[in-house]
């Protein structure tokens, strides 16, 4: 199993998507706080070209805001900026790494060592673990960088909640990795797997769920019934989760698609 890690580290390491991913991640995360900083003013002095009362005073509402020190908790909560391209990145990189070995072959040396096939599964699972995390931090980094360049940064009172957000996203990643990776690596499946991860980084799945609320929340009688509050992948796009649903979900999701994944796995022949 060590020797497994060891290969699948040796291919992240290599992987060009991943890397160029990241530098990505890292130029927008830190440029979206200093462009907003700058529209805002352009837009300031546009309107107070026109000389309308109302609109001067919303712009410089805006900028106002642009000048307050931002929320550290807010960096931990929205680690990828806030932006659902971003996690569409992650999840893309993440599939097209994870279906790397079924486009190459299976490394029969290796696979010779190990107890099950299935082991397979899971070595992807903690190296795309692995993967995920960096990009997360990266986008943290930029965003550090970027509102600390324009705006500044404050420790605020919710920080210790923000980082518990920012531990509950690294998880409910690992799920939805976990997804793909019974679409890219059980099934053999690449294509599926990459438009499920544009999907589920853009929440996009939002769409289905909106019948099904819908149903529920008249089967039930709730109308304020919000079903994509509770779904995983709507809740890495959100802030202030709700904590027990995304612990659960998480846990329940990586188990369930990797013992799935696994079974898979364990039927095909190692190439």
């Amino acid at each position: 199993m060590g020797n497994l890690l060891k290969m699948d580290f040796l291919k992240l390491r290599k992987f060009k998507m991943f890397f160029v991913f990241l530098l990505v991640i890292l130029a927008v995360t830190i440029a979206l706080p200093i462009l907003g900083k700058i529209f805002s003013n352009i837009l300031l002095n546009i309107v107070e070209n026109s000389g309308e009362g109302q609109a001067i005073a919303e712009a410089e509402m805006l900028v106002e805001e642009f000048n307050r020190p931002y929320a550290l908790s807010n960096i931990f909560r929205a680690p990828m900026g806030g932006l659902s391209i971003l996690w569409m990145l992650l999840f893309i990189s993440g599939a097209s790494f994870m279906y790397m070995d079924l486009a190459n072959g299976y490394v029969k040396n290796i696979a010779g060592q190990i107890p099950s096939h299935g082991y397979l599964a899971v070595s992807k699972l903690v190296i795309i673990n692995i993967h995920n995390i960096a990009m997360m931090l990266v986008g943290v980094i930029g965003s550090l960088i970027g509102y600390g360049v324009s705006r500044g940064l404050t420790a605020d009172a919710d920080i210790g909640a923000g980082i518990v957000e920012f531990l509950l996203k690294i998880l409910l990643a690992s799920a939805l990795s976990a997804v793909l990776l019974f679409f890219t690596t059980g099934l053999g499946n690449k294509a599926l797997g990459i438009v499920l991860g544009v999907f589920l980084g853009l929440g996009m799945m939002s769409l289905l769920y909106v019948p099904l609320n819908f149903a529920l929340s008249r089967l039930l009688d709730k109308p304020d019934l919000n079903l994509s509050a509770y779904m995983p992948d709507q809740m890495v796009l959100m802030t202030q989760i709700n904590v027990w649903a995304a612990l659960i979900e998480g846990i329940v999701l990586t188990l369930v698609f990797l013992f799935l994944t696994m079974r898979f796995v364990n039927r095909r022949d190692v190439k």
